[in-house]
């Protein structure tokens, strides 16, 4: 007898919390980016607020939220960023993508938040998304190469 595994919550698709623990260890990597480039930072994301990471960049609080997805396939630039619309007015500033394949974390882009919604493309729940998949939530998708690059986001993160 299988038992059938459920979401961990409504924030994600992934049976058994699996989709918070890739979301938690992409956090972990990040952090190490940040730690490797001498970034200060606090980690806010076991708080449950609508941000990871808070980073001073000349007296301004940068609130970044770390978006990740699980792949059973190797991640390509025509791939999805993807933040769902309930998070629309979510109190962050910087959204960074991530990917993991094989247990292999890998930063696919950012944009600031205001950028994200004024150029991504909106998909309604239920939608097919141009293969066999079909959207979770109404959100908005923009293409990783559409991002800008992480090390971007690391160089003006050092103008504090």
């Amino acid at each position: 007898m299988t038992q059938e595994t459920k979401p961990f919550n409504h924030m994600t698709i992934l049976p058994d919390g699996s989709g918070q623990i890739v979301g938690m260890i992409a956090e972990k990597e990040f952090a190490l980016d940040l730690m490797n480039e001498g970034i200060a930072f606090s980690w806010v994301g076991s708080q449950g607020g609508h941000y990871d990471f808070v980073c001073d960049v000349g007296g301004r609080l940068m609130k970044i939220d770390v978006k990740c997805k699980k792949r059973n396939v190797p991640t390509t630039p025509d791939y999805d960023a993807h933040v769902n619309t309930y998070q629309k007015d979510y109190d962050c500033h910087v959204y960074v993508f991530t990917s993991v394949y094989e247990d292999k974390f890998q930063n696919m882009g950012w944009c600031m938040k205001p950028e994200f919604w004024d150029t991504c493309r909106m998909v309604e729940k239920g939608q097919a998304d141009g293969s066999v998949f079909k959207e979770h939530a109404d959100s908005g998708k923009l293409k990783y190469s559409e991002l800008r690059p992480i090390d971007s986001l690391y160089k003006m993160l050092k103008t504090a």
